[in-house]
């Protein structure tokens, strides 16, 4: 086959990729450069190409260059001498005419997202419904992820990104009615897992729960409850939705536990383990622990107490940089749990924070319990975070902050 006939694949999809004939093309590691933003550019506007002017502004708009145009002539220069070292014929390159650029392949260039557009518009224009289910489907398999997603910084892309995701969210609404109505559950499954996969939005979740109600698998059913609950208590310090209790609450009712014997319901309810230390539970599940205990205090006349505990920096700021969060947060866990006795409760609450329920016991304890808490934490301390706390008796609705204790990082140096 000769140069001229190369033809080019192009995935902007999830990644960023080129293939030759079948054949990788590998340019640079890095594709954030001038000269690679460039050849995505002027890949994806294909042969009506862009005017000069809307790529310097692209390139150059934040840069503090005295010479926009010459820093163009360079990186356009770089781009087609990276085209020719790896093996690309002279043809393949980026021409210009009347100050607009493009990029040319007497072969031909195809781009994932132009064949995504291209399914959706035939499955919007079919009259078929077996032919608009196939063309959706294709265009359902070609996402893989947002629009170039190493350039999400830039304008051009966070604005093509956006257009797409909700494109590839309203294919999978128009697969799961389809595919819904022809009882197709395990292929509807499989798209919303991959669709949940790529962008965690409850409504994946619930998707993937009523698929696997139709199939009758109840407990992965529930499964994926789970996952979703603990996604939104660690990830987006959120809540469940309406529409997410009412799957839990379905699946409550379905399936074969109602014909199991109260021997089979309580081996269920017990702990897998008898661990050691505090009970760990999710977000949801704390609270409704925490309202059971506030009524048997009130019948008991037992005290409680709820902890707060939160990672601050060295300066006792709330804590923003997500790495040292991850590293510090499973440290601090590990300190609550091995502090505390079995009958206690705590919770993660969001990345950062942790709520800890102390049961039967008196103010002067709760300090003690602290003290054993941040001593295990200051032993295996993440580097930089210290821990907050503050202390509060349970069943009080005015909670009150203002009782709180630091221990800072640099405590930690002899």
């Amino acid at each position: 086959m000769s140069d001229s006939a190369k033809v080019m694949r192009v995935n902007m999809l999830g990644e960023f990729s080129i293939y030759c004939n079948g054949e990788p093309i590998r340019l640079e590691n890095n594709y954030s450069t001038k000269a690679m933003k460039a050849l995505q550019l002027l890949l994806y506007r294909g042969e009506q190409g862009i005017l000069r002017d809307s790529l310097l502004d692209t390139l150059f708009s934040g840069d503090s260059t005295s010479d926009p145009v010459n820093n163009l002539k360079v990186t356009l220069s770089n781009l087609r001498r990276l085209l020719a070292k790896v093996g690309l014929p002279p043809e393949v390159t980026v021409q210009s005419h009347n100050k607009r650029y493009s990029f040319v392949c007497p072969g031909g260039i195809d781009l994932d997202v132009w064949e995504f557009e291209r399914l959706l518009g035939k499955a919007a224009a079919s009259e078929h419904e077996e032919e608009r289910r196939e063309y959706l489907l294709q265009a359902a398999d070609l996402y893989k992820g947002d629009f170039l997603p190493h350039l999400s910084g830039e304008d051009w892309v966070l604005v093509t990104a956006a257009k797409y995701r909700q494109q590839y969210f309203g294919c999978v609404q128009d697969l799961a009615a389809l595919l819904g109505r022809r009882e197709e559950w395990e292929r509807l499954y499989a798209i919303a897992t991959h669709a949940a996969a790529l962008h965690h939005l409850e409504e994946w979740q619930c998707l993937r729960i009523d698929c696997l109600m139709k199939l009758e698998q109840y407990r992965k059913a529930k499964e994926v409850y789970d996952q979703a609950v603990r996604e939104l208590e660690e990830d987006f310090v959120a809540k469940p939705s309406a529409e997410l209790v009412k799957r839990f609450q379905m699946l409550s009712l379905a399936g074969d536990e109602k014909r199991e014997t109260v021997t089979q319901l309580t081996n269920q309810l017990q702990e897998e383990t008898r661990g050691r230390g505090a009970y760990y539970c999710s977000y949801p599940s704390f609270i409704d622990v925490y309202r059971m205990c506030c009524r048997m205090i009130e019948r008991s006349g037992q005290s409680a107490y709820l902890l707060l505990y939160w990672l601050t920096d060295s300066r006792n700021n709330t804590l923003e940089d997500n790495q040292k969060i991850a590293a510090a947060a499973p440290k601090l866990r590990s300190a609550i749990q091995q502090s505390l006795r079995r009958g206690d409760a705590f919770t993660q609450h969001g990345r950062d924070r942790f709520l800890v329920l102390l049961i039967g016991t008196n103010r002067e304890n709760c300090e003690l319990v602290h003290r054993r808490i941040a001593q295990r934490y200051k032993e295996d301390a993440a580097w930089g975070v210290s821990i907050a706390h503050a202390l509060h008796i349970a069943g009080d609705s005015t909670l009150d902050f203002q009782d709180g204790r630091f221990w800072r990082a640099s405590d930690s140096t002899p």
